[in-house]
């Protein structure tokens, strides 16, 4: 089934000339038409097709998981009021708790892309709880990313990394090379046509389906 179409991007396309409030609100019933509604459809079909996998999710709203359009513009030299996207996180608290490990899909005229995991840590605390959890656990952490299905839809995990370390933690990384990121995350992208496939719901909720895994790994360390 195919949710999202061309007239998706059309609206980002027209939006990123014409990025006003003036200009979203006059056309705003073309965004819950082709833009928002649709979204909201391809989340809905992605909870179906990992409720088998992930039946928490069964009780999220897709509107939960859906990031809102509008930019903050606070503290920003960037003062365009809407994003030229949308990004939903796909979890068991949506938006609500933006570091639990989900997964994450973001579709707009510039980026495809989904990833999972833990992207960032409010405290420092968090980190190193991760860290150690990932050393105490090493053989089980190697266990979930050297799966066939691991890295035959994500490869590798990705993050930054610190570029000093104690003593302690030097230790740790000598076991096991990641512990030195500072996030734990996989991603992959995509092109525009393919959006458009109808087996394109299918094909995100089989790389979601190999990811979970992980997430449940990393949400057990954090929490």
């Amino acid at each position: 089934m195919t949710h999202l179409t061309l007239e998706y991007f059309t609206f980002f396309k027209e939006l990123a000339n014409n990025n006003s409030s003036e200009w979203f609100n006059a056309n705003k019933p073309r965004y819950e038409r082709e833009v928002k509604t649709p979204f909201l459809s391809f989340l809905e079909t992605l909870v179906v097709l990992l409720k088998d996998t992930e039946p928490d999710l069964q009780n999220v709203e897709p509107k939960k998981m859906l990031f809102r359009i509008n930019r903050d513009i606070r503290f920003s030299k960037d003062k365009r009021p809407y994003k030229e996207h949308l990004a939903a996180s796909i979890g068991k608290f949506g938006t609500k708790d933006k570091m639990y490990p989900s997964h994450y899909i973001h579709i707009g005229i510039e980026e495809i892309f989904i990833a999972g995991g833990a992207y960032f840590f409010e405290q420092k605390e968090m980190l190193a709880k991760v860290r150690h959890y990932i050393f105490e656990h090493n053989a089980e952490f190697e266990n979930h990313i050297q799966t066939p299905d691991f890295k035959k839809y994500w490869g590798v995990i990705q993050g930054e990394k610190n570029k000093r370390f104690t003593p302690e933690l030097q230790e740790m990384i000598d076991t096991q090379p990641l512990i030195a990121n500072t996030q734990f995350y996989w991603s992959q992208t995509f092109k525009s046509d393919e959006v458009l496939k109808d087996n394109f719901a299918e094909r995100i909720a089989q790389h979601f389906r190999a990811a979970q895994s992980m997430n449940l790994f990393l949400a057990e360390a954090m929490y």
